[in-house]
């Protein structure tokens, strides 16, 4: 067992993992190997409760005494290498499914279940889509190591957002913000971009209009179907992106005709093409 010559830590001490790039293992008291991973930063990876797996390790951590095995990898090495030690070790929930607990009885369950709501309603599909309403198109991490999960919709489902920032519950109104982005581009020349966010526990779901890449995947059933996967999101089975070349793909426009006071207007296409090199595939189930 090579990983048991690694450092290690327990999985509620996961904080005090170090800042830099490496494979990890997360084995229980038994030495069985549950997870196998990579990560650019090992500390950020497993900050707060953000890691994928962090739902279904710590509720069996209390009997399993889960801890976190690590070895420092150079970034260019980290896929080689997470393979090897995937097939070496062949740990439990590599390659199964990833169920996303949504907490129950907390401040906080309000929320979770408007967005389980929301996820609802845009799997539900019309008569114009009927194959794609809206579409969850990948993840990153911020700097605080919060999950961000980016929602592609159409353009008629914004009222269905608005709504949810009316209703009555202050919890849910407060869990919506805007963020404002100028895309990278120059703020002497452009008007910021509003991409509205719904935020949660451990995560934030930015909402982007992307009628052109579902209509591009509605009319193209031969890319549709090599660049969608079924997994289950929050509770929700959805379609989500497995292939995100698409986004090169499907044809963008990112600027208005319009200006403004001097300054060019941006569409969500900018903001989608700003962020699509950070974005990874959701994972599968």
């Amino acid at each position: 067992m090579e990983w048991k010559t690694w450092q290690h830590l327990p999985l509620k001490e996961r904080s005090r993992l170090p800042s830099c790039s490496g494979i990890y293992v997360v084995a229980d008291i038994n030495d069985l190997v549950w997870y196998v991973g990579q990560a650019a930063n090992l500390r950020t990876r497993w900050v707060g409760k953000t890691h994928h797996r962090y739902s279904q390790l710590i509720r069996s951590d209390r009997k399993l005494n889960h801890h976190i095995y690590w070895k420092s990898c150079p970034l260019d090495q980290l896929d080689t290498q997470e393979r090897y030690y995937i097939e070496q070790f062949s740990p439990e929930l590599n390659g199964c499914k990833v169920k996303t607990y949504l907490p129950k009885n907390t401040k906080q369950s309000v929320v979770d279940r408007e967005l389980k709501r929301l996820l609802k309603v845009f799997n539900h599909k019309t008569l114009l889509f009927p194959l794609i309403r809206a579409i969850p198109a990948g993840e990153f991490h911020d700097e605080d190591g919060i999950r961000h999960i980016v929602v592609l919709i159409h353009c008629n489902d914004f009222e269905v957002l608005a709504n949810s920032t009316r209703k009555k519950s202050i919890q849910i109104r407060k869990a919506w913000v805007n963020h404002r982005t100028y895309c990278g581009r120059s703020e002497e020349s452009y008007l910021p971009k509003t991409i509205p966010v719904y935020s949660g526990s451990g995560y934030m779901i930015e909402f982007v209009e992307a009628s052109e890449v579902i209509r591009y995947l509605e009319e193209n059933l031969n890319v549709y179907e090599q660049s969608i996967k079924t997994i289950e999101l929050f509770d929700v089975e959805m379609q989500v992106l497995r292939d995100l070349s698409v986004l090169d793909s499907a044809p963008m426009e990112e600027e208005y005709s319009f200006v403004i006071d001097g300054k060019k207007t941006l569409k969500d296409a900018a903001y989608l093409n700003h962020i699509k090199y950070r974005l990874k595939p959701l994972k599968m189930p």
